[in-house]
C-alpha cells in the first residue's frame, strides 16, 4: 500500500498499488497569497527541527540528506499544494491550524513531509508510505462517528428531551428506560452521585440493575439495565435503550470527549439524551451526519421561579429552605459559621471536594426537615446531581477565581441560571422558588444570567483513547515522554469546525510526574487518566508511589493511615478529604489492574470509615450557641 501524492490532507486519501493512477481533482488546491505567506514564515524553522530529523532518520534517512531534503520540501510545499491536499476547503482548513496556538509548532509540517520524501526517494519506499498512511488515519477525526462501525450501521433514533431545571425531562426519559426490552438500557450520567441515584431508584422500582463508575461496580445478578458515569458507557454490546444526561456536556472543555463517545458509540436502538438547549442543533446535526433518526420534546418548568428584586443584605436574614451559594471551599465555611453564629440555625454544606457519598447524606439531612439542619451552604457541585427541596437561592457573589491568573470573574451566565434553577421543586414543600443575592450589585448580573437564551454549542469535545496513543506512538517511536506523546497528537490532529481537542493538560502534568517510571504506554496512559487529584502534595507522592510499584509487578499496598478521631475544624477536615479522595484511587487502579492493586477489600473498609470521620468532622464544625454560653458560665475557654 502506499498514498498517492495527492490528497494527503483527505479523509479519503488515495490509498492504491503501484500502478494505480492517482485521482484528479477539478480544482486544485492553491494557496491564497496571505495564506502563502503565513506558511512560508512557519516553514523557515522547519530544517531547523532537529525532533522532526531525528524521526525520519530512525525510519531510515540518510542524516547527510536532511538539510537538503528539508530545503527542497520548503518550496515542494508552496509550489504544489495539490499534491498535499485534495481540493481548497482541505488546505483551507489546514490554514486555520496554523492559527491554533496549540499547533506552532513547525512539527505540523511532518507528515507532509513523509510523503515528500516518499516521491523523492529520501526514505525506503515500502516504509514510509506505510508510515505517512498511518499518521494520516490515526490523526483525522473530522468524521469522529466512523470510529464506531457497529453503531453507524444501526438505525437509531436519537430523541432530545429538552429543558430547563426541574422540568421533568429526565423522569420521561427514564420511564423509557425502564420499558426497555431484552437487550435492556443504560443510563449514562455525568457523576457518580447521579449514577448512584439512578441505581438505587431503579432498583427499588422493580427493575433489576447494576452500577458501574470508575471507583465502584455493583453487578446485580439477572440485571437487565446498567447505570453508569459518561466514561464508563459500555459501547461492546447492544442495548434497547439508553440515556445520556446533561447532553450539553458534550462541550465540555475538560470531559466533553465522554458524551461525544457515548453518542456516536452506543449501540442503542433508542438513545434519549437529556439537557439544557446548547446542544440541539449540534446533537441534531451528528444524527443527519450519522443516518439516525431525530425527534425534540420540549419541557417546560413544573415550579415557578421568580429573580427577587431586593438582595438579602444579611445572614441574619436566612430562613429554612435556604441555601447560600459560595464559589471556594473558605468561603463555605466562614458562612456556614457566619449563619450558625447569627441565626442559631444548623447547616448543612456540599462543595466539590467532599465525597459523593458525603454530598448525598448532606442533602437527605437539608430535605428531611425533621431536624435542626435547615440551612444549606454550597459550591457550584449543587448544580447538578441532587434533589434537593430548596425554596430560595442566595449567591454570597457572583464571581469566583479564573482557573488560570487567579483573577475574579463573573460566573458564566450558564451557571448562574442552572444554580438558580435549584430553588423550587415540584412535589416538595417549596412548589414555586425564588433567587437573590447577598449583595445589590450582583442583583441586574442575576437577572440577566437568567433571562439570557443559551448560547448554542458549535463543538463537540475529542480526546485519544489509550488504543489510539499506542498506535500513534509506533509512528514516532524517538517519543517516550507521554506528554510529548499527546502534544504532538494534538499537534497533528485534522478537526473541523463541529469538533475541538479536550484540554489535556492534567494528563501532562501527570505524565510528567511519571516520566522516569517503567511504566508501559498503555498503563502510564491509564494512570494519567486516574482522578488523582495531584494539586496535593501528599496525593503526588501517593500516586507516584502507586506507578512505581506497580510497574515493579508487586502488589500495591494502599499505605493510608486515618486519624483515631474526627477533626474538629475545617483545616483538619481538608487532610480528611484528602485521603479519602486516595482511598477512591486506589479503588479506581485496582478495578483496572486486580493483578497488582490487590487491597481493594481493605480500601473498601477504610472508604467506609473515612467517611464516618468526613461526616462527623461535619458535625463538629457546627457552631453551637448552647454549648458555647455553657462553656463560658462554667469558665471553659471559648474556641
Amino acid at each position: 500500500m502506499r498514498i498517492s501524492g495527492q490528497a494527503m490532507y483527505s479523509t479519503a486519501a488515495a490509498v492504491a498499488t503501484e500502478d494505480a493512477t492517482p485521482q484528479r481533482v477539478e480544482e486544485p488546491a492553491t494557496w491564497p497569497q496571505d495564506l502563502s505567506k503565513r506558511v512560508h514564515r512557519r516553514m523557515r524553522l522547519f530544517p531547523r527541527n532537529y525532533e522532526v530529523k531525528e524521526l525520519v532518520v530512525e525510519a531510515g534517512m540518510n542524516p547527510t540528506e536532511w538539510a537538503v531534503a528539508a530545503s527542497n520540501f520548503r518550496k515542494n510545499f508552496l509550489q504544489e499544494p495539490h499534491k498535499y491536499f485534495g481540493d481548497q476547503a482541505e488546505l483551507l482548513a489546514f490554514g486555520r491550524d496554523l492559527d491554533d496556538v496549540k499547533k506552532r509548532n513547525s512539527f505540523i509540517f511532518y507528515p507532509f513531509f513523509l510523503v515528500f520524501a516518499k516521491e523523492h526517494n529520501y526514505l525506503p519506499k515500502d516504509e514510509d508510505s506505510e508510515h505517512a498512511f498511518s499518521l494520516q488515519q490515526l490523526t483525522d477525526l473530522r468524521l469522529p462517528h466512523e470510529m464506531y462501525p457497529y453503531a453507524t450501521a444501526m438505525k437509531r433514533k436519537i430523541i432530545y428531551h429538552v429543558g430547563p431545571t426541574n422540568s421533568g425531562k429526565t423522569h420521561q426519559a427514564l420511564e423509557r428506560l425502564k420499558q426497555a426490552g431484552e437487550d435492556g438500557g443504560i443510563y449514562c450520567g455525568p457523576l457518580r452521585l447521579l449514577a448512584l441515584e439512578i441505581f438505587e431508584r431503579m432498583n427499588m422500582d422493580g427493575h433489576y440493575t447494576s452500577l458501574v463508575t470508575g471507583q465502584e461496580k455493583k453487578i446485580v445478578p439477572y440485571a437487565t439495565h446498567v447505570s453508569c458515569t459518561v466514561e464508563m458507557a459500555n459501547i461492546n454490546r447492544p442495548w434497547d435503550v439508553a440515556v445520556i444526561d446533561e447532553i450539553q456536556l458534550i462541550g465540555d472543555p475538560q470531559r466533553g470527549w465522554a458524551w461525544t463517545r457515548a453518542l456516536f458509540g452506543l449501540q442503542a436502538k433508542e438513545i434519549h439524551v437529556c439537557g439544557s438547549g446548547e446542544a440541539v442543533h449540534l446533537v441534531q446535526k451528528f444524527a443527519e451526519t450519522t443516518g439516525d433518526e431525530f425527534e425534540l420534546r420540549s419541557y417546560e418548568r413544573r415550579s415557578p421561579l421568580e429573580i427577587d428584586t431586593k438582595h438579602l443584605e444579611s445572614y441574619r436574614h436566612v430562613k429554612p429552605g435556604d441555601c447560600v451559594v459560595a464559589f471556594s471551599r473558605r468561603d463555605i465555611f466562614q458562612i456556614k459559621r457566619d449563619i450558625e453564629v447569627k441565626t442559631g440555625q444548623k447547616c448543612c454544606i456540599i462543595y466539590g471536594q467532599l465525597p459523593p457519598e458525603t454530598r448525598s447524606q448532606q442533602a437527605r439531612l437539608f430535605n428531611a426537615r425533621d431536624n435542626e439542619y435547615n440551612i444549606l451552604v454550597a459550591s457550584d457541585a449543587v448544580g447538578m446531581g441532587l434533589n434537593l427541596n430548596i425554596g430560595r437561592v442566595i449567591f454570597a457573589t457572583v464571581k469566583k477565581y479564573s482557573g488560570g491568573g487567579g483573577d475574579m470573574v463573573d460566573i458564566p451566565p450558564a451557571l448562574a441560571k442552572q444554580i438558580a434553577g435549584r430553588a423550587g421543586r415540584y412535589g416538595s414543600a417549596f412548589s414555586s422558588g425564588t433567587a437573590t443575592c447577598l449583595l445589590q450589585e450582583d442583583l441586574e448580573y442575576l437577572k440577566e444570567s437568567y433571562e439570557e437564551e443559551p448560547k448554542p454549542l458549535t463543538s463537540a469535545g475529542l480526546f485519544p483513547s489509550s488504543d489510539q496513543m499506542e498506535e500513534f506512538a509506533k509512528q514516532l517511536p524517538g517519543i517516550t515522554d507521554l506528554g510529548d506523546l499527546v502534544d504532538k497528537y494534538v499537534m497533528l490532529a485534522r478537526l473541523d469546525g463541529d469538533y475541538f481537542m479536550c484540554n489535556h493538560q492534567d494528563m501532562k502534568d501527570a505524565a510528567a510526574l511519571l516520566r522516569d517510571t517503567e511504566l508501559t504506554l498503555s498503563d502510564r496512559f491509564t494512570f494519567c487518566m486516574a482522578p488523582a487529584g495531584l494539586r496535593n502534595p501528599l496525593a503526588r507522592k501517593v500516586f507516584l508511589d502507586y506507578a512505581r510499584a506497580h510497574s515493579t509487578g508487586q502488589s500495591v499496598k494502599l499505605d493510608i493511615y486515618l486519624p483515631k478521631f474526627a477533626p474538629q475544624t475545617a483545616e483538619s477536615l481538608l487532610d480528611v478529604e484528602i485521603k479519602a479522595k486516595i482511598i477512591d484511587l486506589y479503588l479506581w487502579l485496582s478495578f483496572r489492574f486486580e493483578e497488582t492493586f490487590v487491597e481493594k477489600d481493605v480500601a473498601l473498609e477504610l472508604k467506609v470509615k473515612v467517611l464516618e470521620l468526613v461526616e462527623q468532622g461535619l458535625v463538629n464544625t457546627t457552631y453551637n450557641r448552647e454549648e458555647k454560653k455553657t462553656r463560658w458560665t462554667s469558665g471553659a475557654p471559648s474556641r
